[in-house]
């Protein structure tokens, strides 16, 4: 029986399948015109006609007995509007300029003695986390013919808002020993959510961790060799000393090229999002179609919101008849989907990924 969890791993394996998994994320706002337009409210009903590719997730709960942390007194001084609150994890999230997007102010922004920043309280330990429900979540999932996927973890994307972006950076060259105790805090964690997934029998383990910017790397290829491959090459052998054929996929924004060899070497299965308005998403396919699988493709700085729905099937077209033609390929908007894509765009898209998904 072909379902989206036999799809899945059909995409792992770069084997043809009778279809391609497809699916697409919406901001509040374009949801809103999305919905208004099909006349559906709901999203897991709009998931089902649409035939969105939907796994059903898996996050740990935090414990009842774990600690909740006061860190306020990092943030003396700092403006808080009302309604505003310090996150769980410590960082001050103030209002963004545009849409989901927000200011981060972090705890340890102004703080450079090591011993005064081991002090901050860490919101993220793997003891403080219960993994317990993931078994018959997977049980439940697999019995309706559902894929499931277990979110890990980042590691450089999760430790610049606990240090600060520019001192995380300044950090990884000039004290090390401060970036790497917030890597290793990463490490630790993701390890504990890697191995629960695989235990718990998950079909593919997610880690998101964007490394790339419009054009280059967000910081140099050999810094994150030195710093977060070997981490992220850990926690990879760690799931799959447990369950050898799990899939691994992993989210970077921007241009990563660099480290795409390397991102094959440890172990990832699925690369997102493909991102074409930053790297040469073709040359990509062309070069290591045969070791890795791709998730994304579509333009969302691009075709999305300023092609016409002509231009959005053509590029559907031709990145199920490329992409997907070793079955590699789970077809998507490169990233959620802004208020300024019309909702004509959206629709070609479903349109055209049910045509030449199937």
């Amino acid at each position: 029986m072909v379902n989206d969890k036999t799809v899945l791993r059909a995409v792992k394996l770069r084997r043809k399948s009778e279809r391609l998994l497809y699916y697409a994320d919406f901001t509040d706002t374009c949801w809103e015109k999305v919905s208004d337009a099909y006349g559906i409210t709901g999203r897991a009903e709009f998931d089902r006609a649409a035939g969105l590719f939907r796994p059903v997730t898996l996050f740990p709960s935090r414990r009842a007995d774990a600690p909740e942390f006061d860190y306020s007194e990092y943030f003396r001084g700092v403006f808080i509007p009302e309604g505003v609150k310090i996150s769980g994890e410590g960082v001050l999230h103030l209002p963004g300029g545009a849409y989901h997007f927000t200011r981060l102010v972090s705890p340890l922004r102004d703080t450079y003695d090591f011993r005064e920043i081991k002090k901050l309280p860490i919101y993220r330990k793997k003891e403080y986390y219960d993994f317990s429900r993931y078994k018959n979540a997977v049980i439940g999932a697999h019995n309706c013919g559902a894929a499931v996927q277990a979110w890990v973890g980042r590691f450089f994307e999760t430790s610049w808002p606990l240090r600060g972006y520019e001192n995380m950076l300044a950090d990884m060259i000039t004290e090390p020993e401060t970036a790497e105790y917030f890597l290793e805090l990463e490490t630790e964690f993701n390890i504990a959510a890697a191995k629960a997934g695989a235990e718990a029998g998950a079909d593919m383990l997610i880690f998101g961790d964007d490394v790339g910017s419009q054009n280059s790397m967000t910081f140099s290829a050999e810094l994150w060799r030195k710093l977060v491959k070997p981490r992220f090459a850990k926690v990879i052998s760690a799931a799959r000393a447990i369950m050898p054929e799990i899939i691994v996929w992993y989210h970077s924004c921007g241009h990563i090229t660099e480290i795409v060899p390397d991102l094959i070497e440890i172990g990832i299965d699925i690369l997102n999002p493909i991102q074409p308005e930053s790297m040469d998403i073709w040359a990509l396919h062309k070069k290591y179609k045969d070791k890795l699988s791709f998730d994304g493709g579509l333009g969302t700085q691009s075709v999305m919101p300023f092609g016409s729905p002509k231009d959005i099937t053509e590029a559907v077209k031709r990145l199920c008849e490329t992409f997907g033609e070793n079955g590699g390929l789970i077809l998507a908007p490169s990233h959620v989907l802004e208020p300024e894509v019309p909702v004509d765009n959206v629709k070609a898209f479903i349109d055209a990924a049910q045509k030449y998904c199937r």
